[in-house]
């Protein structure tokens, strides 16, 4: 991880890469486990964060094994909390229930306020087992490196650039009627009820 977030030979590589002509992207897949730790999730998103930035390249982050993100554990919120990286300091409010963690409530909000911030971190869902969830995963890379301008007439190339991502929500929520139908449930189903909380 260190050579993306910190160390140059990789960004050098990459602009090696690009003077030879090439459109590159990043893509940075992410375990779907560490949504049922809040403490790894703002972990994961601070490295997200800071792999985007110090690459400086269009980047993808998709959440892997989207499918299987209950079994890891219960998620605090649902599926589209997680990917759409919504308001963070209910997830600082979940570490800070931990009697242990409680003393670092402060700088767990300090970091979930560096992330807002930014607002640049956002994930889509992967499940390999649905070829839509796949297709729309190879789409958002092909859309992020130009490829998909390249290969459309010049009059389709705005609507491109300007769809809707309506297939990442498509996959949210045939994933979580899968989770419901097999008798899972999240604390939390969405921003209605997190405002409920508040």
């Amino acid at each position: 991880v260190e050579l993306y977030t910190h160390h140059a030979s990789v960004r050098n590589v990459v602009s090696q890469l690009q003077k030879l002509g090439y459109r590159l992207s990043a893509t940075h897949l992410v375990d779907s486990h560490y949504c049922s730790d809040p403490g790894k999730f703002i972990s994961v998103l601070l490295t997200s964060l800071a792999t985007m930035m110090h690459m400086e390249l269009p980047h993808i982050n998709v959440l892997s094994k989207v499918d299987l993100a209950e079994q890891y554990g219960k998620l605090h919120f649902g599926l589209d909390y997680y990917t759409d990286v919504m308001d963070l300091s209910f997830l600082a409010d979940v570490l800070s229930e931990d009697p242990i963690l409680k003393k670092y409530k402060k700088m767990n909000e300090a970091l979930a306020g560096i992330i807002e911030d930014y607002s640049l971190v956002s994930f889509m869902p992967l499940n390999v087992q649905e070829k839509e969830s796949m297709w729309s995963v190879l789409k958002a890379c092909d859309k992020c490196n130009g490829y998909i301008f390249s290969q459309s007439e010049e009059q389709h190339m705005m609507n491109l650039a300007m769809g809707s991502d309506t297939q990442s929500q498509d996959v949210i929520s045939r994933l979580r009627e899968r989770l419901e139908t097999s008798g899972t449930t999240c604390i939390v189903e969405d921003e209605a009820d997190m405002d409920d909380i508040a």
